[in-house]
């Protein structure tokens, strides 16, 4: 996607990255050893959004790495700006004298401005601007891992004011973007307290039932089946979709905009372990302990060997909804997380998922509890939803005031 230069003010001028900065670079293209105790070594995970840098957190190689990476230009000098370039592209962060010495993996950029004509700070907000993130986008390149190359970032054009107007914008836009993030902060905090509300009113409907029955007397656990060896998935459709993990949502549903099918002959080979209308699933390996009910369009899909379905015996003795609402509960997750085994990837083994004990009541009792938190769960989404669209027309008032603040309009 070739970059449009659209009108600036008189005494600004368009120059490359290259022609601004003293140094383009990446970090380390094979990734050293980690160590428990080490030298900080800081990946895109590391960078949040906000520009922070998790230099605590983040991996530990030996100090002959950290030297060999040093001397190699992987470590960021003070007031370079690094940039996610690789999977996740587009986060951004200001190397400043806050924090110690440390390196970084080739999927963050190292971005130094020469700062008698490029301020960093300017130089950050214009990598913030849609102007550069919309066409940073616009032009990864790679297939399974998403990257921008340095020579894109390096030939990329910048709208360049004269270093007084640089502070001046910075100035003013630190000002303007200060408030508007601290607003979309609390009405995050907003969205947080109104979870916590549902949570401990599920978690409290709950404890209050004494009686308790084990999974395995309620409904059968049956686990997903691992395709036939040398198969893979297609993202060619047919009457076969296969259900992995990394489909299930944190709200209960499963998300169809990636799924991925499997052959006849693949499904006939597995066809006894696919989901049915109205059984329950539960991820078992990875992230443990997301569930949901398979809708009616997903009846008959292949469920993968990390997820385990859970059908009920008796539907006149348990309500489906309020076994589901069962798995919402803190004290599912406990009881999950207790009965997972500590290996490499963590697995809820399926003979310790049925010992879990349900709090159990008559089925009248079940429906009426359903009802009363499928009442508060969809006034909380409603307020939630009004939340979340004054947090997107605050993201997009961000993205205008950056725009115009790069075409010398704030």
């Amino acid at each position: 996607m070739e970059q449009v230069l659209f009108k600036i003010p008189e005494k600004w001028k368009w120059h490359t990255f290259n022609d601004l900065c003293t140094n383009i670079t990446d970090g380390a293209h094979a990734s050293p050893k980690t160590v428990e105790n080490g030298f900080p070594y800081v990946t895109v995970r590391d960078v949040d959004y906000k520009g922070r840098i998790d230099t605590i957190n983040c991996k530990r190689i030996s100090e002959e790495d950290f030297l060999s990476l040093k001397k190699g230009n992987c470590l960021p000098p003070v007031d370079s700006l690094l940039l996610s370039k690789d999977g996740t592209v587009g986060k951004v962060a200001h190397v400043t004298s806050e924090y110690d010495e440390f390196v970084v993996l080739s999927s963050l950029a190292i971005i130094v401005p020469d700062k008698d004509v490029l301020t960093p700070e300017y130089l950050k907000y214009f990598l913030l601007s849609p102007e550069f993130q919309e066409y940073a986008i616009g032009i990864k390149t790679g297939a399974a891992i998403k990257r921008i190359v340095l020579r894109t970032i390096k030939n990329f054009n910048i709208p360049l004011a004269p270093i007084k107007e640089q502070k001046r914008i910075v100035e003013k836009l630190d000002a303007l973007l200060t408030r508007i993030d601290t607003t979309i902060e609390h009405l995050q905090e907003s969205i947080a307290l109104k979870n916590n509300l549902l949570q401990a009113t599920i978690d409290g409907q709950f404890a209050a039932i004494s009686e308790r029955m084990m999974i395995e007397s309620l409904a059968e656990v049956k686990g997903g089946k691992r395709l036939p060896k040398g198969e893979t998935l297609s993202d060619e459709v047919t009457n076969y979709p296969y259900i992995r993990v990394a489909d299930f949502t944190d709200k209960g549903t499963i998300d169809l905009s990636d799924i991925k099918y499997i052959s006849k002959e693949i499904h006939d080979q597995i066809k006894r372990y696919v989901i049915s209308k109205d059984d329950l699933y539960i991820s078992i390996a990875g992230t443990i302990g997301k569930t949901g009910i398979v809708s009616p369009e997903l009846d008959g899909a292949n469920l993968t060997e990390n997820a385990a379905k859970l059908v009920i015996k008796d539907k006149k003795q348990l309500d489906l909804r309020y076994l589901y609402l069962f798995t919402l509960t803190t004290d599912f997750s406990a009881k999950a997380g207790l009965a997972t085994k500590t290996v490499a990837q963590p697995k809820l083994a399926l003979t310790r998922l049925s010992k879990i004990e349900v709090p159990i009541c008559s089925l009248e009792e079940q429906k009426t509890l359903v009802a009363t938190i499928e009442t508060l769960k969809s006034k909380i989404q409603e307020a939630e939803e009004i939340l979340l669209a004054k947090i997107n027309d605050l993201q997009t008032l961000k993205a205008s005031i950056l725009d115009s603040a790069f075409k010398g309009e704030l």
